[in-house]
């Protein structure tokens, strides 16, 4: 594995040159310089770093001994090891007895900043590895695979216990470094999250045995307040792994029934119009394009549709329904005839009303925005 890239040697050149006043040079593991405050050397061979490669040890090279060494000049150099392997030399320009006071310290930076740099490479590695893993189980793919397995050990991901999708949609791809930093400090130990796309991220919530749905709903949706462009949903619970799809898909739904507030959603508050949306099969979509057809002819300003979604959430409820739309009863009551007459649905019966609100549901924008 090259743990030395050019660019990381170019980065310890500069930080080493900025605090001692001697050229630096870093060759590879075969001696050939890769980075250097003196770019015209970058390219070539260079003979003290080959002889320090071969003898694993600091080689001093004098003013008189550069003449017998090609693409040399007066120095030290000193091989860098990291997990026990030498994987290249820094090199400083001067005479050693005047060099050799910073070697070590300058090796021992050197090393440090290749080990910081494989740290960091490591921690961004393990993360792609966990979104892809979140990604396979949001989407219920290949979970008994043997490598899905070994991964989530490795990662320390445990596969068992319930768990819940919550789905955020950003308006601009600009706004997510912050917002995730921001999430990640959020988040608990057993939590994961991926990034879905550029607007969309998913997070799956471990279970917190002392805490209800609806405490867990008020400490996102407040957490969320803080992002007045952004947009959340909480799925369905998942009691096991093989769940956790629908966990998923039910959350995104969700956001997209309920279109306009920037605010966080329960999918438990919608959870049938997510269901009837995933009403594919013509005959179905038939029956109630149908009903919708007449109660839209009938209904050119979207009266009797409010009406009826008012109705319904007062749960057929006469007195409520007519004092939460300012009308008198018996004008509620001719509303709901009109209704019946256009669809021949009688909303004052439960299966017609179902009937009814299926087909708004389904297929009426201005069911889109209002909340249920």
């Amino acid at each position: 594995m090259n743990y030395l890239s050019k660019e990381l040697a170019a980065e310890i050149v500069d930080r080493t040159m900025s605090i001692i006043r001697h050229n630096i040079n870093m060759m590879d593991e075969n001696g050939v310089i890769i980075a250097s405050g003196d770019r015209s050397r970058i390219g070539d061979e260079h003979a003290g770093a080959k002889d320090a490669l071969a003898a694993e040890k600091v080689i001093s090279i004098t003013p008189e001994e550069c003449s017998a060494l090609t693409g040399t000049k007066p120095g030290v150099n000193l091989p860098i090891v990291f997990h026990d392997e030498i994987i290249g030399v820094i090199g400083i320009t001067g005479p050693p007895a005047e060099v050799s006071r910073y070697g070590e310290l300058v090796k021992m930076a050197a090393e440090l900043t290749v080990e910081q740099a494989f740290l960091t490479k490591q921690l961004t590695w393990d993360q792609r590895l966990r979104e892809e893993t979140v990604i396979q189980m949001i989407q219920g793919a290949d979970l008994a695979s043997l490598d899905f397995l070994e991964r989530a050990e490795r990662l320390n991901i445990p596969l068992d216990g319930q768990r819940t999708c919550l789905v955020f949609e950003l308006p601009s791809a600009d706004m997510k470094p912050a917002f995730i930093k921001k999430l990640e400090k959020h988040l608990t130990a057993k939590d994961l999250y991926a990034n879905i796309s550029l607007k969309e991220i998913a997070v799956i919530l471990a279970s917190v045995p002392t805490k209800s749905r609806s405490e867990l709903f008020s400490s996102w949706n407040s957490w969320l307040s803080q992002w007045k462009t952004i947009r959340g949903a909480l799925g369905e619970q998942a009691d096991q792994l093989q769940q956790l799809p629908f966990s998923y898909q039910s959350a995104k739904q969700t956001l997209k029934i309920a279109k306009n507030s920037c605010r966080l959603f329960d999918y438990r508050e919608f959870a049938i119009p997510v269901l009837l949306s995933k009403i594919e099969h013509p005959d179905q979509e038939i029956h109630f394009r149908n009903i919708w057809d007449h109660l839209s002819q009938a209904d050119q300003k979207g009266e009797l549709i409010h009406t009826l979604l008012c109705y319904i959430e007062e749960n057929g409820e006469i007195g409520e329904t007519s004092s939460r739309l300012f009308i008198h009863r018996n004008t509620l009551n001719y509303r709901l005839r009109k209704v019946e007459i256009a669809t021949g649905c009688n909303p004052k019966r439960f299966d017609d009303l179902f009937k009814l609100y299926t087909a708004i549901t389904l297929f009426s924008p201005f069911c889109a925005n209002e909340q249920f």
